[in-house]
Order: C-alpha cells, then sequence, then structure tokens
C-alpha cells in the first residue's frame, strides 16, 4: 500500500514550526517546499573516491532526519498517476510524491563532486542513485580490495602534513570497511609507521617498544605532538645567525698545495727543487750515482721552510 503523503497544496512543515512562519528550505513548486533545510546543502561534504564513509554518515543522518529515508532505500512505491482509467484526472499523490523525490535528489546530486555525479545525473528517482552509489563504492570485488591495501603500502607522508598523512591513511581504511574488509589493528599500525621518514625513528621506535597496545587515537596524537615539535626545532635552527664562509677566491686556481712534512732537512736527487742551498757538514755519506762506488758526492742542504715539489724523497730523520 502506498504511504499516504500530504496534500500538495499544503506546505510540509518541520518540528515546532507554525503555518505562515515560512520554511528555510527549498522552493520546488508553489505550495511546496522541500522537506530539507536549504543550510543542508551547502554543509555537506561532496563524495569523491576517497571520502565515501564520511559522506554516507552525514547525508543518511540528513534525510533520515527528515523522515524521508523510505526514497532512497525503495520501500515506498510510486502511487498511480490518475485516478481515473481515461487518464483524466491527476492523482495529487503521485505530484506530491514526485517532488518529494526530486527533493532529495537534489539533496543528493548537490552532494556529489562531477565524477560521481556524471554517473546517476541520468537517474529517474532517488532509489537508482542511491543503488548506483553504493553498488560503485560498496563493491568488494577482490581489484577493488587490492587496489585500497596497496594505496596504504605506498601512502607516505613526504610532501603532506601530519594531519593530512594521518586523514589519508584513516580515509583508506574507513573505505575497507565500508565493503567488509576492515584493516586490523596491527596492519593498520604498520602502515602507519613505515610510512613515515628516517626523522620519526625516535617516535616509531618508542611505540613499537610499548608493551600494551595504545589506541589508534593515542598514536596519532604523539605523531601530532611530535611532529609540532620538529616544526619548532626547525623554526628555531632557522633563525640562528650562520658563520661566514671562508672566501677562497683570494688564491689563485693555479697554485699547487703540498702538504707540509714538519721535517726541517730534505734530500733531493737535484738541487732545482731546493732552495736557500748551503754545503752538508755532517759525517753521512752517499754512493755516487756514476760509479756506484762509496766515494761520496756534493751534498746540499736546504733549510728552507718552503715546500718542495711533489717530487721530492720522504724526509729523511
Amino acid at each position: 500500500m502506498a504511504e499516504q503523503l500530504p496534500n500538495p497544496t499544503t506546505p510540509l512543515l518541520f518540528s515546532g514550526q507554525t503555518p505562515g512562519s515560512g520554511v528555510s528550505g527549498l522552493t520546488v513548486a508553489t505550495g511546496f517546499h522541500s522537506p530539507i533545510p536549504a543550510g543542508v546543502f551547502s554543509a555537506l561534504v561532496k563524495l569523491d573516491e576517497g571520502n565515501y564513509v564520511l559522506w554516507k554518515g552525514q547525508i543518511l543522518a540528513a534525510i533520515i532526519a527528515s523522515g524521508f529515508e523510505d526514497f532512497i532505500y525503495g520501500s515506498t512505491s510510486l502511487p498511480y498517476q490518475f485516478l481515473d482509467d481515461e487518464g483524466l484526472i491527476v492523482n495529487p499523490e503521485y505530484k506530491n510524491w514526485q517532488r518529494t523525490d526530486k527533493a532529495v535528489m537534489s539533496l543528493l546530486f548537490s552532494s556529489l563532486t562531477s565524477e560521481p555525479l556524471s554517473q546517476v545525473v541520468c537517474c529517474k528517482n532517488a532509489h537508482e542513485v542511491w543503488e548506483i552509489l553504493r553498488n560503485r563504492y560498496e563493491s568488494a570485488s577482490p581489484s577493488r580490495i587490492l587496489n585500497l591495501r596497496l594505496q596504504m603500502q605506498q601512502l607516505k607522508k613526504d610532501g603532506r602534513t601530519m594531519q593530512q598523512y594521518l586523514n589519508g591513511l584513516k580515509s583508506l581504511s574507513d573505505q575497507l570497511s565500508a565493503i567488509g574488509e576492515p584493516v586490523r589493528y596491527r596492519d593498520y599500525l604498520w602502515y602507519l609507521m613505515e610510512g613515515l621518514p628516517a626523522e620519526y625513528d625516535a617516535v616509531v621506535t618508542a611505540i613499537y617498544s610499548r608493551t600494551d597496545q595504545p589506541k589508534l587515537e593515542e598514536v596519532h596524537n604523539l605523531l601530532l605532538n611530535f611532529d609540532m615539535r620538529l616544526e619548532r626545532r626547525f623554526v628555531s635552527d632557522s633563525t640562528l645567525p650562520q658563520a661566514p664562509l671562508p672566501n677562497t677566491n683570494s688564491f689563485s686556481d693555479s697554485e699547487t698545495w703540498v702538504l707540509d712534512s714538519g721535517a726541517t732537512h730534505h734530500a733531493t736527487p737535484t738541487t732545482s727543487a731546493l732552495h736557500n742551498l748551503s754545503p752538508y757538514t755532517g759525517q753521512d755519506y752517499r754512493p755516487c750515482p756514476a760509479s756506484g762506488s762509496d766515494e761520496t758526492g756534493p751534498v746540499h742542504s736546504s733549510h728552507s721552510t718552503s715546500t718542495t715539489s711533489s717530487s721530492s724523497a720522504p724526509p729523511q730523520q
């Protein structure tokens, strides 16, 4: 049996409203007002690929509060259009049902982004719109489940604020719950910890080291507080005065620097590598290179503090 609806010429009233006080709603036709307040339309979070659970919760609350959930569940049938067999007398309940159904459709349409809206814009009633959206976003196909879990595994904090990172992971988890594949606590915690960069290793270790099982809300708060601490330290470090860098432009690119060994005497087979030469008066001798005998050859000593070329022999003690 069709639900008994009010006469279309009588405005629908909210609880506590008196006739003539006006309805804060969307006027669909003369003498008829939307059962859903106009403010609800602008306050709704619009449905996209990542917030179905959030969207469903708010849209159901608005429709059920207005008492028109039967229109999306399909539990109210469309009355006959005409009261006579000749089709001359239009059934007023038919008009009222159509107007109410279109008001619910309007609410659904206004809460969709362009992509899901394109999938339902040609639907004939609110129940059809609801079923298409439900089947699309609550589909438990293996490919969808695998895709959502893969997104959770690959999600990283890089380039996001901590709150954005937590919201993104929670959204993917909610989508899996909506299709009957809830994420286990340990899996969720693993996804969450693995997506953090190295600077969060301290708090990750602290969370993993706990003997109890902290609630996810507590874990989220720990990460948010730690993130705020890192941001404050970064700002503090960036305001410290920086030491000036040494000016390297005063040196010629052609100069070759040789490490000073600290030795006071150097030996070399050629005198061209030495500065400030003086005869050697010590008791040591060397074989003469020409004959290979033990005859001593001229030995020169240098007491210069200047560095020798890289071809000089190791310093003698």
